[in-house]
């Protein structure tokens, strides 16, 4: 039995040293995939389009209409973290966690403005007004690199024109 433990110990190193030489020394970091890509893309739109109109809420604040800016808040600014949390599913793991606190931090913005709305102060919801704005580039800061043309865009008149005659073109066997 004493002659099989070396033995047994030599045949599990040549095993080890066979696995690590046949593995792949090359480590790829996590990426997004097309679709993902794709998915973040049509959920930032919407996002988008509510940063848009965030001066408006401004001007409600600088303004004072008290009524307006809660209004806005619970009417256009009312999915803003929903939009967030959804985008926050697709991040990668490293990222995901931190969007989802900046997503917290914005709504908590956006509460404390609401706040100070029904106590009609101006400079505490104009301080959280600036607040949600640094928190909202920094979780847009957070996301991939997305390509500036979509792939669902539509041909316009002129191209579909073009590529219809280009099919039809005399000597062309279609």
């Amino acid at each position: 039995m004493s002659f099989f433990r070396p033995l047994i110990s030599l045949f599990l190193v040549c095993i080890a040293v066979l696995v690590v030489s046949c593995s792949d020394g090359n480590v790829k970091a996590p990426t997004y995939s097309a679709e993902t890509i794709t998915r973040i893309q049509l959920a930032s739109a919407g996002v988008e389009k509510i940063k848009e109109r965030l001066p408006e809420l401004e001007s409600y604040i600088d303004k004072q209409d008290w009524n307006n800016i809660r209004s806005f808040i619970h009417g256009p600014l009312g999915d803003l973290r929903t939009r967030l949390v959804g985008i926050s599913k697709e991040l990668l793991p490293a990222d995901r966690t931190k969007s989802l606190e900046l997503g917290k931090e914005i709504f908590g913005h956006l509460n404390k403005i609401d706040t100070a709305a029904a106590d009609n102060n101006q400079a505490i919801a104009a301080t959280n007004y600036t607040e949600a704005l640094k928190d909202l580039a920094a979780f847009n800061d957070l996301l991939p690199e997305l390509p500036k043309a979509t792939a669902v865009e539509t041909p316009s008149a002129e191209t579909a024109e073009a590529s219809e005659s280009t099919m039809k073109a005399p000597g062309s066997m279609m």
